[in-house]
């Protein structure tokens, strides 16, 4: 018998806990994990950097949609309902370009980074990776600007942008 999964995400300020797992955790210990975590914030809040208010991109500081996204790529998964192998590199580089702010990354980083998303990840996502990374470059969601290294082209960044935007 399988046992039903749950995720949460709790956030007071700058500190955030995320669960995924075992929906019997959250019903058998999800208030006293709350409990848990205000303590500690209240006790620990001197010490917690407060939240900045969101950058509407309309001051001078030039800031996009997406400013303080810091989502891990198993997260960024999660919110792209990323089922298939293109998905997944999508979601990895998602986070390569979005949160560690690289332009370009190369075959290594992204099957790094889908590796490290293990809610999604499969081995058979890395058995097929010239084949999706192929494919996403003809359906124009990455660009190849060399031998094994690429981008989000700018309407996936554009699309990514507006899904993940909902998220933060």
């Amino acid at each position: 018998m399988t046992e039903d999964k749950a995720r949460v995400r709790l956030k007071i300020g700058q500190l955030e806990v995320e669960y995924e797992g075992a929906s019997s955790f959250l019903q058998a210990d999800l208030l006293n994990l709350m409990e848990k975590i205000v303590g500690f914030y209240d006790e620990h809040k001197a010490a917690i950097p407060a939240d900045s208010p969101p950058d509407n991109g309309a001051g001078t500081g030039g800031g996009g949609p997406l400013d303080g996204f810091d989502h891990s790529t198993n997260t960024i998964a999660a919110y792209l309902n990323a089922s298939t192998g293109p998905e997944l590199i999508i979601a990895a580089a998602a986070h390569l370009s979005m949160v560690m702010k690289n332009g370009t990354f190369n075959r290594k980083d992204i099957s790094d980074e889908m590796k490290s998303a293990t809610t999604y990840y499969k081995d058979s996502m890395l058995g097929n990776l010239t084949a999706s990374l192929n494919s996403l470059v003809k359906a124009k969601r990455l660009n190849q600007s060399a031998k094994d290294t690429y981008a989000l082209s700018a309407n996936e960044t554009k699309t990514l942008e507006a899904k993940l935007a909902q998220s933060i």
